[in-house]
């Protein structure tokens, strides 16, 4: 499970770079500054958590089906993203739709950024947490907007770009999927056969070919007639 949810991550951070590409240099920068001050924010939450409770955390099936509900909705605006680039909107509404979308980093960016604090503070037990929270801070600044430099150097073209965050998105929700289910089967299982609900059921399918078979005929009977 942890290592669908380390992919998961990947992805997310992926999509969150490809996606500042399309953005100008100070607003990649303010996408940046944004996600690291969040992140130094989060430190004391940080420094209180532990392996195991993480662990815990990612076999709850409550705690993973809230988080599908948020990985749902990051998916939905980052492919709305994707087709309203392709479009290119002419009316006033389209372009504001389309510059939110833009603008909007990601609802899942800042647990990945939380999750790589956590593992940064339980690799560096002995040093000053505060000071490695800042530390990833100043990191992100610098690094991100690399990052997406890099990429659009290896990836010119935006239609190829917008494709990729389109397949990654995709393989998000996918893999959201299999986070979702956890090992678990969706319904419990039962030892009694509810006869009226199977007789019921045989109706319907009966009921439903005899139709089929008498619209069947009457169509055909019709062709023959005008033939």
């Amino acid at each position: 499970m942890e290592t669908v949810v380390i992919l998961i991550m990947f992805m997310v951070g992926l999509s969150f770079v490809l996606k500042l590409t399309f953005m100008r240099p100070w607003q990649m920068l303010a996408e940046a500054i944004i996600l690291a001050f969040v992140t130094i924010s989060t430190t004391d939450i940080a420094i209180s958590q532990s392996k195991i409770q993480i662990s815990e955390w990612l076999q709850t099936p409550d705690l993973m089906l809230y988080l599908a509900v948020i990985l749902t909705i990051d998916v939905t605006l980052q492919i709305a993203f994707c087709l309203f680039m392709i479009n290119k909107p002419d009316k006033l509404k389209g372009r504001i739709i389309k510059s939110l979308l833009l603008y909007i980093p990601g609802l899942l960016i800042f647990p990945v950024a939380f999750y790589l604090l956590v593992q940064i503070i339980f690799s560096n037990a002995g040093m000053d947490f505060d000071n490695l929270g800042y530390c990833l801070g100043i990191a992100i600044v610098i690094m991100i907007p690399l990052l997406a430099y890099g990429v659009r150097y290896l990836l010119p073209e935006k239609s190829e770009r917008l494709e990729l965050i389109f397949y990654i998105n995709c393989i998000i929700g996918l893999l959201g999927i299999i986070a979702t289910v956890n090992g678990r089967t969706a319904t419990a299982g039962v030892n009694e056969v509810n006869i009226n609900s199977l007789l019921a059921i045989i109706g319907i399918a009966v009921t439903g070919s005899i139709l089929g078979y008498l619209l069947f005929r009457k169509n055909q009977n019709k062709h023959y007639k005008q033939s």
